[in-house]
């Protein structure tokens, strides 16, 4: 028996992978009838903290991804896609994305597109992926 799935996170970070996970998650939100809720996530740990040049970016990153998320929704619903929210914050995208926004949105199943990093990026930063993988609160899926 195929789980259905009633509430699907998407996480959204502008990147050709999040664009799968976007395409897959409207697919199985048809599918299965479900809602569905789109998910940035600002990372505000590498602006500097002292500098007023950081604050102008992370306004204009906020506004950038606003946008995006925004015509996501709406194509989402163009797509025919009933239950359409959003998610816009700040902070760090790999405990915002694992356990606090589906936490909130009551998500039964997140869904993110493999990282784009290579072996030395992972080492370095870190995959965000890979973290959601292995503390998520709930399913994932990872589309490639």
């Amino acid at each position: 028996m195929v789980k259905r799935y009633e509430r699907i996170l998407i996480a959204m970070d502008g990147s050709e992978e999040a664009e799968k996970a976007f395409d897959r998650g409207i697919e199985l939100a048809l599918e299965m009838g479900a809602n569905l809720a789109l998910a940035t996530v600002i990372d505000t740990r590498s602006f500097p903290t002292i500098s007023p040049d950081g604050g102008a970016f992370e306004y204009q990153l906020s506004a950038e991804a606003e946008a995006s998320i925004k015509n996501h929704v709406e194509l989402a619903k163009e797509k025919g896609v009933e239950s359409v929210g959003s998610f816009v914050e700040k902070g760090n995208p790999k405990k915002l994305l694992a356990e606090e926004l589906p936490t909130v949105y009551g998500a039964d199943l997140i869904i993110c597109g493999a990282t784009g990093l290579n072996r030395i990026e992972k080492v370095l930063l870190g995959s965000i992926s890979s973290y959601v993988v292995q503390h998520a609160v709930c399913d994932v899926l990872v589309a490639r």
